[in-house]
């Protein structure tokens, strides 16, 4: 079996692979794969074939490490401005809220001196399993 057809053999089964596990690194090796292959069907020698291929896997690596993936910024959580009815207080700070049929400890935001407590909050982020609220809904 010729060298050209070992790399592009090689190169598909790790572009198939990353299609199962997500990573574009995988991606990466797949092409450089290719890059091989591309250079055994020139008719270079085996250590060119592997020098060309191990560069491209390099410099893809480096491009990728530099260019991450973008990903959507701002707030990710469906939750954030929902209302919430608080239970039971504990502080100031800390109380007990009922949030889609289950009771969630919260946090305030601000403490409220006010001896009029209220009794409905806006969820404006998360902290592990507890929630941050605050009495107005966040900024869209």
């Amino acid at each position: 079996m010729d060298n050209y057809i070992i790399w592009f053999v090689l190169g598909l089964a790790l572009a198939g692979t990353e299609m199962l596990v997500g990573t574009f690194y995988l991606l990466v090796c797949g092409i450089a794969a290719g890059i091989g292959g591309i250079v055994a069907l020139a008719g270079f020698s085996l250590p060119i074939q592997l020098l060309a291929a191990a560069l491209c896997a390099v410099a893809g690596t480096l491009w990728l490490r530099r260019n991450p993936i973008s990903r959507p910024t701002g707030p990710q959580s469906l939750d954030l401005g929902q209302r919430v009815e608080v239970e039971h207080w504990k502080s100031a700070t800390q109380l007990r809220v009922r949030y889609r049929g289950a009771g969630w400890d919260a946090e305030l935001a601000t403490a409220i001196t006010d001896q009029d407590l209220p009794v409905e909050l806006y969820i404006i982020g998360q902290r592990g399993n507890t929630l941050l609220v605050a009495l107005m809904p966040p900024a869209a």
